[in-house]
C-alpha cells in the first residue's frame, strides 16, 4: 500500500494496489494526529463498495493505512 496524495482538508488517499484506493480522514486532536476511514457508507448493490467495506473491516488495514496517513501528513 502507498499514500497517493493529500485534500485540501488533510485527507491521505490510500492505494490499496487491489484495484481501489480509500481516503482516511486525519485531524489534530490537540497534541496528536488522530485518523479515520472516510467511506462508512456502503451500498450492497455496489461491487466496490462492498469490496471497500470488506477491506475496511480488517483491522490490519487499518493499521497499516492510517499509519501510512500520518507519515504522509507528518512529512507533507
Amino acid at each position: 500500500m502507498k499514500a497517493i496524495k493529500k485534500d485540501k482538508s488533510g485527507n491521505v488517499l490510500i492505494d490499496t494496489k487491489k484495484g481501489f484506493s480509500v481516503w482516511v480522514d486525519v485531524w489534530n486532536n490537540g497534541c496528536e494526529l488522530e485518523t479515520d476511514w472516510n467511506k462508512y457508507i456502503f451500498f450492497e448493490y455496489n461491487t466496490l463498495d462492498m469490496r471497500i467495506k470488506s477491506f475496511q473491516e480488517n483491522i490490519d488495514n487499518f493499521d497499516i493505512c492510517t499509519s501510512l496517513a500520518i507519515e504522509y501528513t507528518e512529512n507533507s
